[in-house]
């Protein structure tokens, strides 16, 4: 008997699951955040952990961090993996991603920008300062992909004192440089401006769309040789999990602030930041461009330890294959955490 293609998905998703041998214990809590929110926050326990700095993962602007960073299939779960190397790991949702709340917006203001950067790094305040107290710890260490580097570098140029390393993953910086994503974000009257009039305060996606992008970028027919397609598959289900009309709906403050970052708006300044850092860009990246991994190289003058490296992989190198650059990542992090 031929099983419905929803039916069949979900048999082979729950056949692809972590493995049955994994001891890693997970622990979903709400931290209250500024402006009434509640944030979604994962704990990952590997019973064999010793004391260890936390790690905070921090999503970027598309699906959040559960969706990117702990999917339940083999392969897709770059949080599991870090804890099974022995790191304390949590992750979290900024504001409206996922299970976090949304405050009330007056969405007459043409002005506001929902989700938009002080906001981002008010969240992960509130959850660094949740896991501080939970751990009895000093510091955490923060990675953050693509828009995460984003709202990291402004959290841990206010905040140093509670950051022990900063880790940033394809992430814009604020240089004037070529982008290849402008194009769709110009206002009609003005190239210098973001069109809003046209996006809105909150980006829809649905599912297929989430990953055009990145079957775009992998340089080979079978796209699949390159990521597994029940990761693929994973992604985009639990994207779209969290909302009704099975929709990718999120701020999208962060891609007005992105089009001007391209442009060369600074909203932080890397020489302000004064923890060790690991700036990290995939060859076949498509939101981040070489020019903000040069920017940052330069601009880290006050890092007491600072490396920016490229490694083989696409914007979702933490999905991709193991040999496609995930091993790398994984090993960089680790490396720069020791």
């Amino acid at each position: 008997m031929k099983l419905p293609a929803p039916i069949l998905f979900m048999v082979l998703f729950l056949q692809a699951c972590q493995e049955p041998d994994s001891h890693i214990v997970r622990i979903d809590h709400f931290v209250p955040g500024t402006d009434g929110v509640q944030l979604f926050v994962r704990e990952l326990i590997n019973p064999l952990t010793k004391n260890s700095i936390p790690l905070l993962l921090i999503h970027g602007g598309g699906p959040g961090a559960v969706a990117s960073f702990d999917l339940p299939v083999t392969g897709g779960s770059l949080a599991e993996d870090l804890a099974n190397k022995g790191r304390k790991i949590y992750l979290m949702n900024i504001r409206g991603w996922e299970r976090s709340t949304l405050p009330e917006y007056d969405h007459s203001d043409s002005s506001l920008v929902v989700g938009f950067y002080v906001e981002a790094a008010q969240d992960i305040g509130s959850v660094v300062d949740w896991i501080l107290a939970k751990e009895d710890a000093w510091q955490v260490a923060l990675f953050g992909w693509a828009t995460g580097g984003h709202w990291s570098g402004y959290y841990v140029t206010r905040h140093p004192e509670n950051v022990a390393g900063w880790i940033i993953l394809n992430s814009l910086y604020g240089v004037e440089a070529p982008w290849e994503l402008r194009q769709f974000f110009i206002s009609p009257e003005d190239s210098t401006q973001y069109n809003k009039s046209k996006y809105g305060f909150m980006r829809r996606s649905g599912r297929e769309a989430l990953t055009r992008k990145w079957l775009a970028t992998i340089p080979m027919d079978d796209k699949y040789h390159w990521t597994d397609s029940l990761v693929m598959r994973a992604y985009q289900e639990t994207a779209v999990s969290f909302d009704p009309a099975e929709n990718l709906v999120v701020p999208g403050g962060y891609r007005e602030e992105s089009f001007y970052m391209s442009l060369g708006k600074k909203y932080w300044d890397a020489r302000e930041v004064q923890m060790p850092a690991l700036v990290i860009r995939t060859e076949l990246d498509f939101w981040s461009r070489s020019e903000d991994l040069q920017a940052l190289e330069k601009e880290l003058i006050n890092a007491p330890v600072k490396k920016t490296i490229s490694i083989p992989g696409t914007h979702y190198v933490f999905l991709d294959r193991p040999d496609k650059g995930r091993d790398r990542l994984i090993g960089a992090v680790l490396d720069f955490l020791i």
